[in-house]
């Protein structure tokens, strides 16, 4: 049975900034007057300012430590990630239109290098981090394991960039967990995967650039001071770096483990740099100890270093590599998730638009929401980690695999998605705007594949599509049913906070004479608070305003 842990926080943006960098990464450190074992289920009872009741989030402890101990959150299991996601979002969204107003200013900001904890007096628990030169071990306390212990591997090639590429993509599709070895003429390195991603590189011999300390301190994290401190503290107590960084106070937890992904994304990097030597990959249904730190995406990792790649390269070396390519139509895999490539907005958006169209690749700058250098080097990314590639024409079959793919995710999306997203319109919207998305989303999806036989699964799923259509519509096409669905996935506040924003927009749009917007915004802060009597009030008055030509000087 899990534990109850109680965390209440008596400052809102205490709470606010926890959630930013600690919640939200799956870690958090709890006080505990009583003993815990690693291991040991808990249930996070969480309370705050303006956060209706409690919410639980479940974790387990993955590092005891006397009066503390660090919690890996489970944020897959029950209501209360959800809710705690849409309350973030809800006082974002309030704070940034309230300083978009010019109403408001700021008057204080965090300190330069402040960072709010848990509550209580919270200070430390265990994070684990490679030791200073001298000490080789690694999460727990462990060595860097002996060749000849290892066994048989699964995998083995030589060392080359395509090669590492492909090993780390096959890897992060099939979700392994175990042991790659590394020998090249930068020595031998020992990385941990755990459900396809590094969480933990060692080195024999320990390369002390690559060392947590040495790497906080470079980047001006840490202080030489700080650093000789936490080494003299690892030889008096034995204890690993990260956790004498949370005992001396220079470190939080999070901001340990936020430390730790760091330096598994900075020692691949330097491992890709290698030229020469081999590679084996040992697979293991379980770790030797336990890791702090998430899993390395390793899609979302290697987009980045290749776009830096790209980047940097000659635009004469880079156009060799797309010449041929000029006049061929992309084709997307569907294989990869979107969120483990790290993108940003507009990469997203060009995503969207290569698995909804095939363009030809001189094409897609036109369509691109970016520039030509950054659209340029998103697509050499991703024609080098597999997920985009080039044929020299698009036939019958092309564009069958193409409106299948593109069905098959939005079947997918659609499972998760409220009746509004269905229509992809705003949770605010009316009547108007409802109709208006249903018409758009129906049209689009009643006309895919139209002069051509779908095969039938695909056909199912455009039926499907419509279907989830039809069912939001009917749901959201009148006011009652509308307000029904919004009681079950937006809280009260939720409710008035955006109702009071669109009252504040309204205000703002009277003075450039916009009366259809104002009318449009009164109009929805009345649907979602109506028993407000300020919004009809200045509604009645915008109307009348509206239909006498507007202010009269």
């Amino acid at each position: 049975m899990a534990r109850d842990v109680p965390i209440h926080y008596d400052d809102l943006f205490a709470f606010l900034e926890d959630y930013r960098t600690a919640i939200r990464s799956s870690q958090y450190t709890i006080p505990t007057p009583e003993p815990v074992q690693r291991g040991d289920d808990v249930a996070l009872r969480l309370t705050a300012p303006l956060l209706e009741g409690t919410v639980t989030l479940n974790g387990r402890v993955i590092a005891p430590m006397g009066e503390h101990a660090g919690v890996q959150l489970d944020l897959s299991e029950g209501d209360g990630p959800a809710q705690l996601e849409a309350f973030y979002r809800m006082v974002g969204t309030l704070v940034e239109h309230m300083l978009r107003s010019g109403r408001f200013q700021v008057t204080g900001q965090w300190a330069e290098g402040a960072v709010p904890m848990v509550p209580a007096t919270a200070a430390a628990a265990v994070a684990t981090a490679p030791g200073p030169p001298r000490d080789s071990r690694g999460a727990g306390g462990m060595g860097v394991p002996d060749s000849a212990s290892l066994g048989e591997a699964a995998r083995s090639g030589e060392l080359s960039l395509d090669g590492m590429t492909a090993l780390l993509m096959d890897l992060y599709g099939e979700k392994a967990s175990g042991i790659l070895e590394i020998n090249s003429e930068q020595g031998r390195r020992v990385g941990f995967l755990h459900k396809g991603g590094l969480v933990q590189w060692l080195s024999d011999p320990v390369i002390e650039d690559e060392c947590l300390g040495v790497l906080l301190t470079n980047a001006n994290k840490l202080s030489p001071d700080q650093l000789r401190q936490s080494l003299e503290m690892m030889s008096d107590t034995g204890n690993l770096q990260g956790e004498c960084f949370i005992e001396l106070g220079f470190l939080t937890f999070p901001q340990v483990v936020m430390s730790l992904m760091t330096q598994v994304e900075i020692i691949s990097r330097n491992v890709f740099t290698a030229t020469e030597g081999t590679y084996r990959f040992y697979p293991r249904e379980k770790l030797p100890t336990s890791y702090p730190n998430p899993p390395m995406k390793s899609p979302g990792f290697l987009f980045a270093f290749f776009k830096r790649a790209y980047a940097s390269m000659p635009a004469s070396e880079v156009e060799l590599e797309y010449k041929s390519l000029l006049d061929q139509y992309s084709l997307l895999s569907s294989g990869i998730s979107l969120d483990d490539l790290r993108l940003k907005k507009e990469e997203r958006a060009l995503i969207e638009i290569l698995s909804a169209k095939s363009y030809r690749f001189r094409e897609i700058f036109s369509v691109s929401s970016m520039g030509r250098s950054q659209t340029l080097q998103a697509l050499m990314a991703l024609l080098r980690l597999g997920i985009l590639e080039f044929v020299e024409q698009e036939d019958t079959e092309q564009i069958l695999s193409r409106i299948s793919t593109q069905l098959a995710r939005k079947v997918m999306y659609q499972q998760n998605q409220h009746e509004f997203d269905l229509l992809e319109v705003h949770w605010t919207s009316c009547t108007p705007q409802v109709e208006e998305g249903y018409q758009k989303i129906r049209a689009e999806y009643e006309g895919i594949g139209r002069g051509l036989t779908l095969p039938a699964e695909t056909e199912a799923h455009r039926q499907e599509i419509l279907s989830n259509i039809e069912r939001a519509y009917a749901a959201l096409k009148e006011p009652r049913s509308r307000k029904q669905v919004r009681a079950q996935h937006y809280e009260p506040q939720q409710h008035e906070a955006n109702a009071e924003l669109m009252s504040k927009k309204a205000e703002m749009l009277i003075v450039r004479g916009a009366w259809a917007d104002v009318i449009d915004n009164y109009e929805r802060a009345i649907e979602l608070m109506p028993k407000v009597g300020k919004y009809h009030r200045d509604l009645e008055k915008a109307r009348g305003l509206a239909a006498a030509g507007g202010y009269q000087g």
